[in-house]
């Protein structure tokens, strides 16, 4: 079974002859179409435009999120290399440089306002 579209043929208020316009709505006579509302649109300044990210998505971390984890990494990245100079072991630097770590991401957490 097709489906043909073919221009529907309306018959005029005042003759009664076919007018052979399509209709704008299947079924409904043009005289009869329901009026469409006008579109409404939001104020230009009512939401701030998003950054964009380099890969067109939004971005991985928010601004505060990278602050706080570039401020941990930079007290662990300190406190191994201070540990590693007074104890010439990597892996107490390493352990003394992960909870350092773990400490500043809470701390700086707590004290960096949202």
């Amino acid at each position: 079974m097709t489906a043909h579209s073919l221009p529907e043929q309306h018959h005029s208020r005042t003759g009664g002859q076919a007018t052979g316009h399509p209709s704008p709505t299947p079924g409904v006579p043009a005289d009869q179409a329901p009026q469409t509302a006008p579109h409404q649109h939001t104020p230009a300044g009512s939401h701030p435009p998003q950054p964009s990210a380099p890969g067109g998505g939004q971005p991985l971390l928010c601004l505060r999120s990278a602050l706080i984890l570039l401020l941990g990494a930079l007290a662990a990245t300190g406190t191994a290399v201070l540990t590693y100079l007074a104890q010439h072991n990597t892996a107490t630097a390493l352990l003394a440089g992960g909870a350092a770590f773990a400490g500043a991401v809470l701390f700086f957490h707590a004290i960096i306002a949202t």
